[in-house]
């Protein structure tokens, strides 16, 4: 009997994706294994080199094992292509003007350019940027060519494409000064802007000359957009039209993402289909005509580029329409169009392009969302009956399936990203995406008109107006409910190698011989899971605590041997933000964080309660436990009763009460006493002694020298301690020495923001401290602060 052959995969059918993976590799081992530009070009001369060397002897002389060996060499010039490129993007020179005004951070400077970008900040004040042409310091003028971000504070209107100047301060761009929150630097850095300035007064603004060029027509489009719709719609079609999002509000965006709809509000494509489908339609038109092919290329590139420029040449666009074009000469051309082939030189182009395009959640989500739907969606269409595909609802059950598979197929990536999944998209998109293949066509079909008529622009804009009003609707209904929504945690490494093999396994499924393989490859990648959880289960586990930097204010959180996460205070509040939605949220979804089993509030000041009310909304918790003191503030008050309508138990502690909330710890207050001694919250904080092990932690929140004195004469043989979070934020008239003697704190803690208007730490208060001879940190100064115990050893833990 002759042996069946096994199966092999047909890689040979899909160079470009065999290509695109290796560079792709590359790019990824240039960001783990960093080196110099000039050592990687070195690596891939001499790789190329010596593939031209084995290709000319595989011209003298006919061998297999040549033949291999310039196979792979050609693969490593692939792969340090991929490496170079990359190492080459991240160390392009910044200018000799731009380091300049980065070493000169406040200084004062003189500016000149062009608005390229308008947006506003989180408190609601705009912020520009400009294509500076000359740039004045300490009376030297330079002429420059780069982009600056220019914080708005004046009162004065500016447009987009506007040539402005202005007087201004150099602000030092902000790093991440905690874990898990958003890096302002690298942002900016990856859109080539390297410096921050503060427009203090305005020397002139002038419309710009340039009439035909991408800032003006965007400009022009983005009017006629707010003319055609009105103020609530206005930002929403700016987004689903043009890719402009600078004027969706952070809880609009945060809408459409727990409604399933946030892939309409970033163009990409979904929307480049949309405008050539009537392109597609006159294709045969094109077959008939002498050289009509060539001439409807160049036809759909002309479209393509122009809509690219109205969206701003975004990332999404210009990845669409690399694949709506090879998509299109294959058709006209009679080429080869397989569709996942052409996805890989697609996603090549656009890395040879911008290799760091690889790490941007766009391009992992858009190139992986269309692989899956041409894996997956063959294989399910196959098993709906015909009758269901051919009757007037068959679009819809489509638009359902695509939306369910597509979202089965992202789970770890939209896990891993946002930490939400939203559990209405599926009839979200069903109700609103078909639609879309009217609106969009007309929509931008009504801002051409527009230019000559605005009102007959209008009138045939009107229907999107109202789709729009109704689609807002939905998504601020649905986004409200608990069900529509809900927290995921961060998936593990393997759970994505688990991910891709059943992908490719049901992607697979009416082939058996390669289906069976990656099932197995399947279970493996469960079993590696289920290890990696044995080994966790089994490592010894430590008291990690960690001390945000808060500003002026005080946040810190303990995740427990046993899993348990305690937070003492919750940070400050500002105007428009606050210490709970910007630190701490971003925290608990990074480490799958999904619940806090106690909010310790030493005391009802804002610094320290700041981010309650955003804590509350956005992750469960058990108790909350407070000092009992009664305070006359708004925020005081609606947290209260926001507990209440939450059913959030609240707890006024008294010193000498014991805490059970984990076995391996004993956590004690030592303050407040119960009584009402003066009018200071301050001096009615709750105190916290826990002890873990050997080692012992005290937070003191505002405790002053009055409440010092009570805990010394109460408490005296419980408070040598290993950890000190020292109280009030280093002021003068905390920490006094017969505390500290009786303390001795090995490490002490200093929550304070950099620039306050109360000049803490006050330098008695820091003099005390450096005389107990600890190890004394400043989140002003050190960042936010995390250490590790194993009930013997306190270690802190570097995190940037």
């Amino acid at each position: 009997m002759k042996k069946r052959s096994a199966y092999k995969f047909p890689f040979e059918q899909y160079p470009a994706v065999r290509v695109a993976l290796l560079f792709g590799i590359g790019i990824f081992l240039a960001k783990s294994m960093p080196l110099t530009p000039s050592f990687s070009i070195v690596i891939l001369c001499f790789f190329f080199i010596t593939y031209l060397i084995s290709e000319n002897i595989s011209l003298q002389r006919i061998s297999l094992l040549q033949t291999r060996i310039s196979t792979v060499i050609f693969l490593l010039v692939v792969l340090f292509s991929g490496f170079s490129l990359y190492t080459l993007r991240i160390n392009q020179p910044v200018s000799l003007v731009e380091q300049y005004i980065s070493v000169s951070e406040w200084d004062e400077i003189h500016i000149k350019g062009r608005v390229v970008s308008k947006s506003k900040n989180r408190s609601g004040k705009y912020r520009i940027d400009i294509k500076a042409s000359q740039v004045q310091m300490n009376s030297s003028k330079y002429s420059a060519k780069f982009i600056s971000r220019v914080l708005w504070d004046v009162n004065q209107t500016v447009e987009l494409g506007d040539e402005i100047e202005i007087k201004g301060t150099i602000i030092p761009i902000s790093e991440p000064r905690n874990p898990a929150t958003f890096d302002y630097k690298k942002f900016l850095a990856k859109r080539s802007i390297h410096s921050q300035i503060r427009a203090d007064s305005v020397l002139s603004i002038s419309t710009s000359d340039e009439l035909f060029d991408w800032i003006s027509i965007r400009k022009t489009a983005l009017n006629l957009v707010d003319k055609n719709f009105n103020d609530i719609t206005s930002p929403i079609a700016k987004a689903l039209l043009l890719g402009y999002k600078n004027e969706l509000e952070g809880d609009t965006r945060q809408a459409f993402a727990r409604a399933g709809l946030s892939h309409i509000m970033a163009v990409s494509g979904l929307h480049v289909g949309l405008v050539i489908a009537p392109f597609w339609l006159i294709i045969p038109f094109f077959w008939t005509r002498k050289h009509g092919t060539k001439i409807g290329l160049v036809f759909l590139i002309l479209i393509l580029v122009f809509y690219a420029g109205l969206t701003g040449f975004s990332a999404p666009v210009l990845r669409a329409s690399v694949m709506a074009v090879l998509l299109t000469y294959g058709k006209l051309f009679s080429k080869s169009s397989d569709s996942i082939n052409l996805m890989g030189i697609a996603a090549l182009v656009i890395l040879i392009f911008d290799p760091t395009q690889l790490f941007e959640v766009g391009f992992q989500l858009s190139f992986s969302a269309v692989l899956i739907i041409l894996l997956v969606l063959p294989v399910i269409q196959s098993k709906i009956p015909y009758w269901v595909r051919i009757k007037w609802y068959g679009t819809p059950v489509m638009v359902i399936i695509i939306s369910l598979v597509v979202q089965f197929g992202l789970y770890p990536l939209q896990a891993y990203y946002f930490g939400e999944i939203s559990i209405i998209s599926p009839i979200a998109n069903a109700l609103f995406v078909p639609f879309l293949g009217i609106i969009v066509p007309l929509s931008l079909l009504a801002l051409i008109v527009s230019l000559f008529s605005p009102l007959i622009g209008f009138q045939l804009n009107y229907p999107s107006l109202l789709f729009l009003e109704q689609l807002n609707n939905f998504v601020s209904f649905s986004s409200s409910l608990s069900l529509a929504w809900v927290q995921v945690q961060r998936p593990t490494n393997f759970i994505f190698l688990f991910w891709s093999f059943f992908i490719l396994m049901i992607g697979s499924w009416r082939n058996p011989a390669i289906k069976w393989k990656l099932m197995m490859c399947s279970l493996f990648a469960l079993v590696l899971i289920q290890g990696t959880q044995v080994i966790d289960f089994l490592r010894p586990k430590n008291l990690r605590v960690v001390v945000f930097d808060v500003g002026q204010g005080d946040a810190s959180l303990l995740q427990t041997p046993n899993g348990k996460n305690i937070l003492i205070d919750v940070g400050s509040w500002n105007p428009g933000s606050n210490s709970g939605k910007e630190v701490l949220l971003p925290y608990f979804k990074e480490n799958n964080i999904t619940k806090l089993d106690a909010v310790f509030l030493s005391h009802p000041h804002a610094d320290h309660i700041g981010g309650i009310i955003d804590l509350i909304n956005g992750i469960p918790i058990d108790t909350i436990y407070n000092s009992g003191y009664k305070y006359d503030s708004k925020l005081y008050q609606n947290y209260i009763q926001l507990a209440e309508k939450n059913k959030i138990p609240i707890i006024s502690l008294r010193s000498g009460m014991k805490l059970n909330l984990d076995p391996e710890l004993l956590i004690l207050a030592l303050g407040p006493e119960g009584s009402v001694f003066n009018n200071d919250p301050n001096q009615h904080s709750v105190i916290l002694n826990i002890i873990y092990g050997e080692n012992e932690f005290l937070f003191t929140g505002d405790a002053g020298e009055d409440q010092e004195k009570r805990v010394v004469e109460n408490y005296s043989d419980l408070l040598d301690t290993d950890f000190l979070k020292v109280g009030h934020h280093g002021s003068r008239t905390s920490s006094e020495l017969f505390f500290l003697e009786k303390v001795t704190p090995e490490i002490a803690v200093v929550s304070v923001a950099e620039k306050n208007r109360f000049n803490h730490p006050h330098p008695e208060a820091v003099k005390r401290l450096a005389s107990t001879k600890s190890e004394i940190y400043y989140t002003s100064r050190d960042k936010a602060l995390i250490f590790e115990s194993n009930g013997s050893i306190i270690s802190r833990i570097n995190w940037n």
